[in-house]
């Protein structure tokens, strides 16, 4: 032995530390990190559900093809309104870049909360965060002119 420490006594001093920090911890300290390990549960169980807006956009150069729309409205498009995305034909090609039909992604919303909460809330909780600005803020408007016309009437 020449004084150096060897490895295992470097392995075991490791091992004996961690266990003192744990039982010296204050009760504050050990309730917070309770907190954090239960928020980190619950945000793991939040479920982002994804929900199609009809519309496929091109990779390449950003064409949207819009299924209630269909591409008739184009020069050279045969597809109705109406028309699904799956529903295309396999040759179909972007009419701006002419990239093939493997090139667009679909487009979707993201709704956020828990999956289970869905179906509360007068609807509320199925609606996007535009959605529900809209409607906060146009209940505002209408607030704001209901008040201002109270004004007119004397």
């Amino acid at each position: 032995m020449t004084g150096e420490p060897s490895p295992e006594t470097d392995v075991s001093v490791a091992a004996v530390s961690d266990e003192p920090i744990e039982e010296e911890m204050d009760e504050g300290t050990r309730l917070q990190l309770e907190k954090q390990r239960r928020a980190d549960e619950l945000r793991a169980q939040e479920v982002f559900i994804k929900r199609s807006t009809g519309k496929h956009k091109c990779t390449n150069c950003d064409f949207e093809y819009d299924e209630t729309k269909g591409d008739s409205y184009l020069i050279g498009g045969m597809n109705k309104p109406g028309t699904t995305f799956a529903e295309l034909p396999s040759n179909w090609r972007c009419p701006t870049c002419r990239a093939s039909k493997d090139s667009f992604e679909e487009v979707v919303e993201e709704i956020p909360g828990f999956e289970v909460n869905q179906g509360y809330g007068l609807g509320f909780n199925s609606m996007t965060g535009g959605q529900k600005t809209g409607i906060i803020f146009g209940g505002l408007g209408l607030f704001f002119v209901l008040f201002l016309s109270g004004y007119a009437m004397s």
